[in-house]
C-alpha cells in the first residue's frame, strides 16, 4: 500500500492487516515508516514490513516492489495510494513544476508501480488485484480544484486502460474514489478554519462539512478500507475496470 502510514493508507493497510493480509506499507519519511510499522505489529498478527521512499522517483518504487517480493515471496494486491496536492491548483497559475511534481506523484507513480507488479504477477502466474486510489475531483468539470483534478481524472483512465490490457493475464485492475475523509489532512484545514472563526472548534467544522454530504457525514479510512477489501476479494472476482466511488454521495453533488 503506497502512501500508507496516515490517513487513507493507513487506514487500508490496518483493514488488510486486521483481515490476515502480510503488508508492506510505505511513505517517504523513514521515521514515519518506522512508526507506523512498530505500531500495526503491535496490533495485528500478519507480517508488516515498511519501505520508505518517494513515489516520484521510479528507483524508490523499484526498490518497494523488490523489498516486499523479498519479505513476502510474491505480491498478489497492490494499492496505489500515495498522492499529493499541487503547491498551486489553479489552471491559470499553476506552472510546469506543479505539473510535472503532481502528475509524477498522482499518476506516473500508479502507472509504474502497477507495471512492475503486474509483470510480478504474470511471471509468477497470479491472478491478483491491482486497485488505484482517485477521487471524485476527477469526475468533475468544474469547481477548482484544476490540477489535482486533471491527475485523478487521468488515473480513471489509466485504470481504465490497464484494466482492459491486464484482464487477459487474470489481473483484476480497478479503483475506489474518495470525497472528504476525516484524516489528520482534513484536521487539520479544519483547525485552520477554527483560527478564523474561534466560535467554532475543530470538531465543530468536521461535522459541518459532513452534514453538507448527501449521507450527512465525513468519510472514515475503514470505509476505503472495506471498499479494497470487497474489491480485492473473491466476491468480486467478475469486476474489472470499476471505479468504487465511496463519498458518501459526495460525487453527485456540484
Amino acid at each position: 500500500v503506497t502512501g500508507s502510514t496516515k490517513g487513507i493508507g493507513r487506514g487500508i493497510a490496518e483493514s488488510l492487516a486486521e483481515n490476515g493480509a502480510n503488508v508492506a506499507i510505505n511513505a517517504r519519511t523513514a521515521a514515519d515508516v518506522d512508526e507506523a510499522v512498530t505500531e500495526m505489529n503491535a496490533d495485528y498478527e500478519g507480517h508488516i514490513i515498511g519501505v520508505p521512499g518517494n513515489v516520484s522517483d521510479p528507483a524508490d518504487i523499484e526498490a518497494l516492489i523488490e523489498t516486499a517480493i523479498e519479505a513476502f515471496g510474491t505480491i498478489d494486491l497492490l494499492v496505489n495510494n500515495a498522492a499529493m496536492w499541487p503547491r498551486e491548483d489553479s489552471m491559470i497559475e499553476a506552472s510546469l513544476d506543479d505539473w510535472n511534481q503532481v502528475m509524477n506523484v498522482n499518476v506516473r507513480s500508479q502507472f509504474y508501480t502497477a507495471k512492475l507488479v503486474a509483470e510480478h504477477m504474470i511471471e509468477r502466474g497470479i491472478e491478483g488485484d491491482i486497485i488505484n486510489v482517485t477521487s471524485q475531483t476527477g469526475d468533475r468539470r468544474c469547481g477548482g480544484r484544476g490540477l489535482y483534478g486533471t491527475s485523478n481524472t487521468a488515473v480513471n483512465g489509466l485504470t481504465w486502460r490497464m484494466a482492459y490490457d491486464y484482464a487477459q493475464h487474470g489481473i483484476r485492475v480497478n479503483a475506489v474514489s474518495t470525497d472528504a475523509t476525516e484524516t489528520h489532512q482534513l484536521r487539520y484545514k479544519a483547525e485552520m478554519v477554527s483560527e478564523d472563526e474561534p466560535a467554532r472548534s475543530a470538531g465543530d467544522i468536521l461535522t459541518d462539512w459532513g452534514a453538507t454530504r448527501p449521507l450527512g457525514r465525513l468519510g472514515q479510512p475503514t470505509d476505503l478500507g472495506d471498499a479494497i477489501l470487497f474489491l480485492a476479494s473473491d466476491r468480486a472476482s467478475y469486476i474489472i475496470g470499476t471505479i468504487l466511488r465511496v463519498s458518501g454521495g459526495g460525487n453527485l453533488q456540484g
